[in-house]
């Protein structure tokens, strides 16, 4: 009696099917569930690390052209102060007459900079070639890949803005339009200074796009301006 009593309790200590498979279930449940949450916080991890490298790779190659305007001064075309000086590539001065005296538009897609050491560089809004826009686009159109190109003297073109990065739209309102250093320019009463405009669109290694926006201004260090 004793002897069937104990194989009976052993029977019940068991699991059954049922048991099993209703454990099962949860176990690949839950782990289902925890598996995705990991993912989905590991991707949300990976796409603010890209662009936090994509917003830094932004303000490294716009803080070049900051420091390439305030440590050199902004091109106005004007050969010691008294004639119509020559540009290069795409910088290149309006015709100067008795009547028009103006270098810069209201707003303009490209930017003259004379660096300290005195070369002349060219900065403008350029298509996926190198090749400069019409003066009046400040927008790339839909599904374009424009770029912020950099011309020197003699020539030399590169692209400032990285390869996973396209400009959008760029646009640069420098102020005064004439050289106020010389009779030229009339001698206007104004600090020089750009302010830069730009929309970025950087590709993620995620495969996504995300638009950045700069704006600045930038004033060169110098202010001798002739009263």
């Amino acid at each position: 009696m004793n002897k069937e009593l104990g194989i009976k309790k052993k029977k019940q200590s068991g699991f059954t099917l049922m048991e099993i498979i209703v454990a099962t279930t949860i176990f690949v449940m839950t782990s289902t569930a925890l598996l995705s949450l990991f993912n989905y916080v590991l991707k949300i991890n990976r796409r603010s690390e890209a662009l936090r490298q994509a917003s830094q790779g932004m303000r490294n190659f716009a803080e070049f052209l900051v420091k390439e305007v305030r440590n050199g001064q902004i091109d106005y075309f004007v050969l010691n102060g008294t004639q119509p000086g020559t540009g290069i590539g795409p910088c290149q001065p309006p015709v100067i007459d008795s009547t028009v005296h103006d270098t810069y538009g209201a707003k303009s897609n490209w930017l003259g900079i004379i660096t300290p050491e005195g070369e002349e560089e060219c900065v403008y809004f350029a298509d996926q070639n190198g090749s400069q826009l019409p003066s009046t686009t400040f927008t790339a159109p839909s599904g374009s890949n424009y770029t912020l190109a950099l011309e020197k003297t003699g020539g030399i073109k590169q692209t400032l803005n990285p390869p996973n990065f396209r400009i959008d739209s760029l646009m640069f309102l420098v102020r005064p339009v004439r050289n106020p250093y010389s009779p030229l320019g009339g001698y206007e009463q104004i600090s020089p200074s750009a302010v830069i405009m730009m929309k970025f669109v950087a590709q993620l290694p995620t495969g996504e796009q995300v638009p950045i926006y700069y704006q600045t201004a930038v004033t060169p260090d110098r202010y001798d301006i002739p009263r």
